[in-house]
């Protein structure tokens, strides 16, 4: 009784190129195994699978049978079937000839002779030809797709939709609300992708994946240029890549970056303005580096840069004889030094009274409006934003006051133990404080904003701001965090750029 065994193959570029499919195969192949008086038939298949691999599941467990049983026929639609690398078809014919087996093309012939394996090489070669010209053919296309604003395929990206109708991305309006409010956490409080992380979960918000939130899943999103309207495609070598399950592991291939200038850029709706977006990179550019310095608390951190060479300051701490501790801020091409950077001859400046000059700045603002209006200057549509930014301030002082009433309730149960009571009351009260301490500032922003109600007349605002000067380093830090872009420090004087409105709000 003759056996046969039937190998198909097809990967996924192959079926929409060329149309061609498994069971079209499969049929082919049956008649031919009938053809030859074969009456037990075996089919192995691969699908999806690339012909440049040699190590494909369904190949392999074809050759196990072979070598189990007595086989008449292998059975194959063509020779780019089996392999469109000239080697790996000479290793597989080898194999096949090896457990005295045939080998029979449907679509042409094949004999095991010295111009049989030639004319093999020959098909081969070509196979490979029109692989390669598949992929230019293919990656034109990507390319043009591209230049006209469409993608290829679905990013999978937070915050969006895919259009398969159109092949582009349309903003998911409730996750593009989590990525405001990650941003604005970063921007308004300095929060790390760890922080914020924290405090997606804790609201019961759910990840991308609908589990927990993680700091690298955060840290993605916070560093994607999507979210700024520019997403890249071809930024990466993932060439084989996609059939490393199929491989050993030291024949795996690595992703690699490409050099940027091959990156292609296709323009998608934007979810964060692009300033709020460069602002926040950064403040995690600015969190990186400022961590490694000095755990003690810096109220300008983030914010100096040096007059003379343009480098940042950060903070330091210096003792003197006596034991005693000091606080200053010193350049960074000063101390320690960057590399292939002249060192710069701006002396340390005492904390303390380079802190209280900025504050007293910002103080002034605040309790001048004239002065406070000079500094942001006239804003289309300003007091429309500060009034949706102080709604959503309001909103999530609502939950805070529904979060503390929980957390009692839990004590008050014997659900949680008072440190544990203690312990959520202190990170509840702690972003009271922030928020109301932000509320401040866009209150008098949009007071000012508004001709018929000044300020001034509030007194409410009056009395906070008569408590300015003894606000803890927190909130003073949040204020000017709101208001200040960027401290420029000489030798004998500051220069404060404020912050552009939209990018506050």
């Amino acid at each position: 009784m003759k056996k046969a065994i039937i190998y198909i193959r097809v990967s996924t570029d192959e079926q929409v190129e060329k149309g061609f499919s498994i069971q079209a195969q499969k049929d082919e192949c049956f008649n031919k195994a009938r053809d030859l008086g074969c009456e037990e038939i075996e089919v192995f298949s691969d699908e999806g699978i690339s012909g440049s691999i040699l190590e494909r599941p369904g190949l392999m467990d074809a050759f196990a049978r072979l070598r189990a049983e007595d086989v008449s026929y292998f059975i194959c639609l063509d020779s780019s079937r089996l392999s469109r690398n000239t080697s790996h078809q000479l290793i597989i014919t080898d194999q096949i000839k090896k457990c005295k087996c045939s080998l029979v093309f449907v679509k042409n012939t094949y004999e095991d002779s010295p111009e049989g394996r030639f004319h093999l090489t020959i098909m081969s070669a070509v196979d490979e030809y029109e692989r390669a010209r598949f992929q230019l053919r293919s990656e034109l296309g990507k390319r043009a797709k591209a230049a006209q604003g469409k993608l290829t395929h679905s990013p999978n990206l937070y915050g969006y939709d895919f259009d398969k109708e159109t092949d582009t991305l349309v903003v998911n309006k409730k996750e593009a609300e989590v990525i405001k409010r990650m941003y604005r956490w970063v921007v308004e409080e300095e929060l790390g992708p760890y922080a914020i992380a924290n405090r997606l979960n804790e609201r019961g918000i759910p990840s991308p994946r609908g589990k927990l939130w993680y700091k690298t899943t955060v840290k993605r999103i916070l560093n994607n240029t999507a979210y700024q309207g520019i997403i890249y495609i071809r930024r990466y070598d993932t060439k084989e890549t996609k059939f490393n399950k199929y491989k050993k592991q030291e024949e795996k291939v690595k992703r690699k970056e490409k050099p940027k200038i091959e990156w292609m850029p296709v323009t998608v709706p934007h979810v964060i303005d692009k300033i709020y977006w460069k602002k926040a990179q950064k403040i995690l550019a600015k969190n990186k580096n400022t961590k490694k310095y000095s755990n003690n608390k810096y109220l300008l951190s983030g914010l100096l840069r040096c007059g003379l060479c343009g480098s940042t300051l950060h903070g330091n701490i210096t003792t003197n004889h006596m034991g005693k501790k000091y606080r200053y801020y010193v350049c960074s091409a000063r101390s320690p030094g960057l590399l292939g950077k002249e060192k710069c001859c701006l002396k340390y400046i005492r904390a303390d009274d380079l802190e209280e000059s900025v504050w007293n700045k910002v103080v002034k603002w605040l309790n001048n409006p004239p002065e406070f209006k000079r500094m942001w200057g006239p804003e289309v549509g300003m007091q429309d934003k500060l009034t949706e930014r102080l709604q959503e301030i309001t909103e999530e002082l609502k939950k805070i006051k529904i979060e503390k009433d929980k957390a009692i309730t839990l004590y008050l149960k014997d659900f949680i133990t008072e440190e544990e009571l203690e312990k959520r009351m202190k990170v509840i009260s702690k972003r009271e404080k922030e928020l109301n301490s932000k509320k401040v500032v866009l209150d008098i922003g949009y007071k000012t904003y508004i001709n018929d109600t000044p300020w001034f007349q509030d007194n409410v605002l009056k009395n906070i701001l008569n408590k300015l000067r003894n606000l803890d380093i927190s909130n003073k830090k949040i204020i000017i965090n709101t208001l200040i872009e960027e401290v420029e420090v000489f030798p004998a004087e500051l220069k404060i750029r404020a912050r552009i409105p939209s990018t506050i709000i």
